[in-house]
């Protein structure tokens, strides 16, 4: 994976808290709403369009390429700011999965909108391939939420980056104990309580209300 993606579009060095930290929103998300895979889309302001710059159990040939605003459940939810759930419409996905050996096309898809205030910082999506399996408006819900706090973290660490001079040097100190404890919280739910999924999707949206 080309992580120089993350840092030109969000401003995440590679193997960096924040980095990982997004990884791991994703992660739980896509079990969350019992996903196949799940990826990270990142706004390009210049270009006005959409760039894959994370994925997870996704191929990897996903990484830099462009979805444009409106296009798709994808392209649709950056346009909104709005959950988007139904079966896929743009076709880089399947693209990519059938260059990589994938079997099967994706039966749905989930693009949650990274938004902080008005602000869109890009999209957070989801797919399955089971045939006949949709998302529910549950399900949507839960994305969103996850989109919500990785918006407000990335947001946070922009801000912070700004601050410092657009070094970095505050936001890989910026965790202290009370965030670390929480963040080693949630791996371990992920990892070891997957049916209280539910509930720590719950938790983000009440975390979500409290720092808006």
């Amino acid at each position: 994976m080309d992580r120089s993606f993350l840092s030109r579009y969000l401003g995440i060095a590679p193997s960096t808290r924040e980095e990982g930290v997004l990884r791991l929103l994703l992660e739980t998300a896509i079990r969350t709403v019992d996903a196949a895979e799940g990826s990270v889309l990142a706004y390009d302001r210049d270009a006005n369009d959409l760039r894959f710059v994370m994925t997870v159990n996704g191929p990897s040939s996903l990484i830099g390429q462009r979805v444009p605003i409106g296009a798709g459940l994808t392209g649709l939810a950056a346009l909104t700011h709005e959950v988007q759930i139904g079966a896929p419409t743009f076709k880089t996905v399947d693209d990519a999965n059938k260059a990589t050996g994938v079997e099967g096309e994706p039966s749905a898809v989930i693009a949650a909108p990274m938004v902080s205030g008005d602000t869109l910082i890009g999209v957070l999506t989801g797919v399955r391939f089971k045939p006949g399996y949709r998302f529910t408006t549950d399900d949507g819900r839960a994305y969103g939420n996850f989109a919500t706090v990785a918006a407000l973290m990335l947001d946070q660490h922009s801000r912070l980056r700004e601050l410092s001079g657009g070094t970095g040097d505050v936001t890989t100190a910026g965790f202290g104990p009370e965030e670390a404890r929480i963040l080693a919280a949630m791996a371990s739910v992920a990892r070891n309580r997957p049916d209280r999924l539910p509930r720590l999707a719950q938790l983000f949206e009440q975390m979500a209300d409290i720092a808006i």
